[in-house]
């Protein structure tokens, strides 16, 4: 079975309850992929 994905791009990511930002890092945005069946 394949599974398929979403991409999803957030300027920020939260861990721990504190905000990380892309740029600060030389980035515009975080990327991640999510199942397409989960709801978000």
């Amino acid at each position: 079975m394949v599974k398929q994905y979403k991409t999803i791009f957030s300027p920020y990511i939260t861990k721990n309850g504190k905000k990380i930002w892309a740029k600060n890092y030389g980035l515009k945005a975080f990327c991640f992929k999510v199942p397409k069946n989960r709801e978000l």
